[in-house]
């Protein structure tokens, strides 16, 4: 699988979040925000909504700050994969994300990071403004 490149237009977003809907869906087989890779953010007073995905970025500081190994960044897809058994939820990848991308979720304790959908980014290919985008 080629490195896929996600580029975010924030003042396209129409803070629709079916971004989040088919993510959840893809992987996790149920329609939650809450158990999606990327998410979106609004800031109502300003009428924006802002989508958070991983950039991949290189070099990838969430990895590099994390204390158990439990993230590791595909040296070919640049995607980050996460251990979920060697998290230990301290939260430095979260803190370290200057993107927002990677999220935390203390209902489901667990962490999100957008893996490209195995090659197929479904938020891209569904994005109807365009405000998630693919650059190859």
């Amino acid at each position: 699988m080629p490195k896929i490149e996600i580029k975010v237009d924030t003042p396209t977003c129409t803070g629709c979040r079916i971004c989040e809907m088919v993510c959840s869906l893809y992987h996790e087989g149920v329609l939650n925000l809450e158990k999606a890779r990327l998410w979106v953010t609004d800031n109502y007073a300003e009428s924006l909504y802002e989508p958070h995905i991983c950039r991949l970025c290189e070099p990838s500081h969430c990895v590099e700050v994390c204390p158990t190994g439990a993230l590791i960044q595909d040296p070919e897809t640049g995607t980050i994969g996460v251990s979920q058994e060697q998290c230990n939820a301290c939260l430095a990848c979260v803190e370290m994300c200057p993107y927002q991308a990677i999220r935390w979720s203390d209902e489901l304790r667990k962490l999100f990071v957008c893996d490209r959908c195995q090659g197929q980014p479904l938020c891209v290919s569904l994005c109807t403004t365009e405000a998630i985008y693919s650059v190859r």
